[in-house]
């Protein structure tokens, strides 16, 4: 599976990021009151930067792993939210979350949710961290 990194997205891609997250946004704060006691976890905006890594499955006894950069929307302390513009088909995945200056904590988390925003050519994902990765 062949990724595309934040810095490599089209101009209309970076012009979409906005009006997807925004999206997003309204429509989690209509959906917030029937939602919001059924989850375990407080969620917060997090629009920032977070990290991804996938293994990749072809070379997956190599321990290949490709990692990149993509627009987190909102955290809670079992998961997080983010938008990519392509789809993933690995359900196991890495999440770095930046903690303090370039200071990266990475967390194993699976995707448990993934939604398609057509019109803007992106889809959204959330995980449910698994636990810490430890070095």
């Amino acid at each position: 599976m062949s990724l595309i990194n934040l810095e490599q997205y089209s101009e209309k891609q970076n012009r979409a990021i906005s009006r997807v997250l925004d999206s997003l946004d309204r429509l989690d704060r209509r959906m917030n009151l029937h939602y919001s006691n059924k989850r375990a976890h407080e969620r917060k905006d997090f629009r920032g930067i977070v990290w991804i890594s996938i293994p990749d499955e072809e070379y997956a006894e190599e321990g290949t792993v490709n990692s990149i950069k993509v627009w987190s929307r909102s955290i809670s302390q079992s998961g997080l939210s983010f938008i990519y513009p392509l789809p993933i088909y690995q359900k196991n995945i890495h999440v770095g979350i930046p903690v303090q200056g370039d200071q990266v904590t990475w967390f194993r988390a699976e995707i448990v949710r993934q939604k398609e925003i057509e019109e803007e050519h992106f889809w959204e994902y959330g995980v449910r961290f698994q636990g810490k990765v430890i070095a």
